[in-house]
């Protein structure tokens, strides 16, 4: 089993990779983790060229690249980030954007259809139900490049480390690992 985690916080060590090892613990795999503030890309430009004919995906050529390939080798994805303003971070935000690019001019997916997706959300403001919009919009892109996603929101988690704190949180990140982990 390859999982691919990638870190959309530009925080060390802050909750959501903290909770993001925990998952991985959970899975029980050797995991490659990608730190979306280490790496050069932007967000899509709207060029569409990546859904004319006889295109392979996008045209930017920076570590996107590097990252789709990444995305098509692994059998399932762990996606951490914060919420800043109900929404995931910019850095987070910037690479589902390129994902646009995961489908060809007729709308089939240049990804390997039904790879598990954990996506976790952390928040410093407390009640999982302040950022249920975000929490849809989420599972409505990963289910629409046909993935089985499962999220995890932890709330209430505004200093750094504070999820240290809360075993329930933890446990619920290592149980989805596990999950993420099953074979179908």
């Amino acid at each position: 089993m390859k999982v691919l985690a990638i870190l959309g916080s530009a925080r060390r060590g802050g909750n959501t990779e903290l909770l993001m090892k925990e998952a991985l613990r959970g899975a029980g795999v050797e995991a490659e983790v990608l730190d979306l503030a280490e790496l050069n890309y932007v967000g899509c430009q709207g060029c569409k060229a990546c859904r004319q004919a006889g295109a392979d995906g996008c045209m930017f050529q920076d570590d996107m690249q590097m990252l789709y390939d990444k995305m098509k080798e692994a059998d399932a994805l762990i996606l951490g980030s914060p919420v800043y303003y109900g929404e995931v971070t910019g850095q987070m935000k910037s690479f589902m954007d390129r994902w646009y690019a995961l489908r060809d001019g007729d709308r089939r997916l240049r990804l390997p259809a039904g790879k598990k997706a954990l996506f976790i959300l952390v928040q410093g403001a407390d009640g999982d139900d302040r950022y249920e919009s975000a929490v849809r919009r989420l599972e409505k892109v990963l289910t629409s490049y046909e993935m089985s996603p499962r999220l995890v929101v932890a709330a209430g988690l505004e200093k750094k480390g504070a999820v240290k704190e809360h075993p329930e949180l933890l446990a619920a990140a290592f149980a989805t690992g596990r999950w993420l982990a099953e074979r179908p």
